[in-house]
């Protein structure tokens, strides 16, 4: 399985991203594979679609339906504290967002894929870079 990053997201469905070309090439080539977003990334799409105030967001509404959302659940929340206090004793301290998306991508088994490289910190995570 592999695991969609809000930065994933948006530039594959944002045709003006600096990074879109890169985000449908990885889209295309991994169609066949189970696909899942972590809630707090669909959440941050659903947040751009709201503070936009138009229709650009209606697609990736639609396609964010498609997806498993990988919900936060006790077991979810409790490995991201756990993430949390961990990489801020180690003096890495991430935000809750960033720990908020590692978490489940880590208790699913699946990759992350991103372009963030804030997430290499994060040991046992198995990061997919798109571009």
């Amino acid at each position: 399985m592999n695991c969609l990053d809000s930065s994933l997201l948006v530039d594959f469905l944002d045709a003006d991203a600096d990074h879109h070309d890169e985000a449908v090439d990885w889209m295309e080539s991994n169609r066949d594979e189970e696909l899942a977003v972590p809630a707090i990334c669909a959440f941050e799409l659903a947040r751009a679609r709201g503070r936009a105030g138009d229709d650009r967001f209606d697609q990736p509404v639609g396609f964010l339906r498609t997806l498993s959302v990988l919900d936060l659940s006790v077991s979810v929340a409790l490995a991201a504290g756990d993430l949390d206090s961990r990489l801020d004793d180690k003096g890495t301290p991430r935000s809750a967002g960033d720990t908020l998306v590692a978490a489940p991508a880590l208790e699913h088994g699946g990759g992350l894929v991103t372009r963030d490289r804030d997430f290499e910190i994060v040991e046992a995570l198995d990061m997919v870079f798109y571009e």
